[in-house]
């Protein structure tokens, strides 16, 4: 199936703008095409428009983050015909939809020590909830879900370590207790994570008790 999208794509350059503004674009699509070709579109109407690419770039519709590879048909059920594209931060905003990640790998450099760098593959999956939170809206040093998801899996599969990055995430000014809700922050929404979450701070106190 076809689709007519009304779409409000946000724009900016860090280098020379000041404050954002939005372009509108009207464009048929078939269903089965991806976001990142829906983006591709867009930048074949207007040149100067940038946007992430790669097998990890992401973007926001409809309030959400979401990875390029989700298939149109699949957005305009969950968000409609009528979208507003953004980056996954407007904060980080370096160039229309790409974000500077800078912050986001500063997080990894803090759990490297405890990781393998074959590890860091993984991390790069979970970029989108870094910028979900609603905590690190308003707080440019807290550590970030994804920092807290990765740890999850980490605590696991490095067992010897697992008390160094529960330790790393009680922080009472940056860690996991500042940690908020994600549901409904991301698309398709992932119901494991706060249960992921959980089970996490559980590991914090126990190792808390045992010291």
């Amino acid at each position: 199936m076809t689709y007519k999208l009304r779409l409000s794509v946000f724009r900016f350059d860090a280098k020379c703008d000041y404050l954002p503004f939005y372009k509108k674009h009207i464009i048929q699509i078939d269903g089965d095409k991806t976001v990142e070709q829906l983006l591709a579109v867009i930048k074949e109407e207007d040149g100067l428009f940038d946007y992430p690419t790669g097998k990890n770039a992401a973007i926001k519709i409809g309030g959400k983050n979401l990875f390029t590879n989700v298939k149109i048909c699949d957005i305009v059920s969950e968000f409609g015909k009528e979208l507003t594209l953004m980056p996954m931060s407007e904060k980080r905003a370096k160039k229309d939809l790409i974000v500077n990640t800078d912050d986001f790998y500063d997080r990894f450099d803090l759990i490297d020590p405890f990781v393998d760098s074959s590890d860091k593959k993984r991390f790069d999956e979970l970029v989108i909830y870094h910028y979900a939170s609603d905590t690190y809206l308003y707080d440019d040093a807290f550590q970030g879900d994804a920092l807290f998801l990765f740890a999850y899996e980490m605590t696991k599969k490095h067992f010897a370590q697992a008390g160094d990055i529960l330790d790393l995430i009680d922080n009472k000014e940056t860690g996991i207790w500042l940690h908020t809700n994600l549901c409904g922050k991301t698309f398709p929404t992932d119901f494991t994570i706060e249960n992921k979450i959980n089970e996490l701070k559980s590991e914090v106190l126990k190792r808390r008790a045992q010291a």
